[in-house]
């Protein structure tokens, strides 16, 4: 048996990611300076209010379902100055929430570190778990709450829901409550202005992670029979189409919504059906009933991200071929659960 060697990288390819590298390094101490200024100008101008900080930077689902962290923070310090730190890509999921006095644009979990070891914040709920490290820096982070409690990448599902895992890494009793999503009259009247059909079946068909999709033909197949069978309009939402439909009662609205303005597209739906993403905790949390498609993600077979009624079962399908990916689920188990959430076909 002969040894290859490792195909080398390309000297181009090597010195662009360097230059990234250092770029972001340069850039994440200067954030973390102007930051520690600001909170520092910050603490001097609330005076006696305790600055609490609420850390779950990413991802959009993990955000949404545990909406109701900052609302058990504010029971617990009423007279806090309460900020959310979260990613720049997120700010709108908490931006409007009542409970929250403000929040702070975290540029990686490097300058997340820097932060709290400044000692900046008077109180802290980290829910992140250690060692999700950024790509370009060689800091670790780790979280001791979720340490202590033995909470890691390769068990946390298996612990139970979002919320439930992630109030317990922040070093809070385990939550249970229903999301909210907060969204301005702006919105609404934006997506109000798209003049979408009375409630509207809404699809999203994928995800950011290949484990947790369905295939595309089963997407095309499904709102072609849905087209067949009901009078209701399709929309599909997310960042890229995946069905082809050309039918008037189709709508693609695939990467041009806010997150906001999907979470109303979605609120308005009398039927949501789409895989395991932060579109199906947006369903969720907007009360919009659903049929959500689940498989095995990594060494996961038998978990449920979500929190109140889609936990309950309330208003909510969801489909689980337990030992088989996302990709094998029947065309028939999602076919009969929609038409069963859907009832009898009404003629128009």
């Amino acid at each position: 048996m002969s040894l290859q060697s490792p195909k080398p990288i390309p000297a181009r390819a090597l010195w662009t990611y360097r230059y990234h590298k250092y770029l972001h390094i340069v850039g994440k101490f200067w954030s973390y300076r102007r930051k520690y200024r600001d909170l520092r100008l910050l603490k001097a101008k609330i005076g006696n209010r305790p600055l609490v900080a609420i850390i779950l930077s990413e991802q959009m689902g993990d955000i949404i379902a545990c909406e109701p962290m900052a609302r058990e923070v504010r029971r617990r310090h009423p007279n806090g100055y309460i900020v959310w730190v979260v990613r720049e890509a997120y700010a709108d999921l908490v931006r409007h929430h009542p409970d929250l006095d403000g929040y702070v644009i975290e540029k990686c979990p490097s300058e997340r570190m820097f932060l709290l070891n400044s000692g900046i914040y008077d109180v802290v709920y980290n829910m992140h778990i250690s060692h999700r490290k950024c790509k370009y820096c060689p800091e670790d982070p780790i979280n001791p709450t979720a340490d202590q409690i033995g909470l890691t990448f390769d068990n946390y599902y298996d612990r139970g829901d979002l919320l439930y895992i992630f109030s317990q890494a922040a070093g809070l009793p385990a939550l249970t409550d229903e999301p909210k999503m907060y969204i301005p009259a702006e919105v609404k009247q934006r997506i109000a202005a798209l003049n979408l059909p009375h409630r509207p079946i809404v699809i999203h068909c994928q995800s950011s992670h290949i484990m947790r999709d369905w295939p595309a033909h089963h997407w095309n197949r499904l709102v072609q029979w849905l087209l067949d069978t009901y009078p209701y309009t399709i929309v599909e939402v997310g960042l890229t189409p995946v069905v082809t439909s050309k039918d008037s009662r189709f709508r693609n609205l695939c990467g041009q919504l806010s997150l906001l303005e999907t979470a109303e597209v979605i609120g308005q739906a009398g039927l949501f059906v789409g895989i395991d993403s932060g579109p199906a905790h947006m369903a969720n949390a907007t009360g919009t009933q659903g049929v959500i498609l689940l498989g095995q993600l990594f060494d996961f077979t038998d978990y449920l991200p979500y929190s109140g009624r889609y936990k309950r079962g309330e208003g909510v399908t969801i489909l689980n071929d337990f030992g088989k990916p996302c990709a094998e689920l029947p065309f028939d188990w999602v076919q009969t659960a929609v038409a069963e959430r859907l009832g009898q076909p009404k003629l128009v």
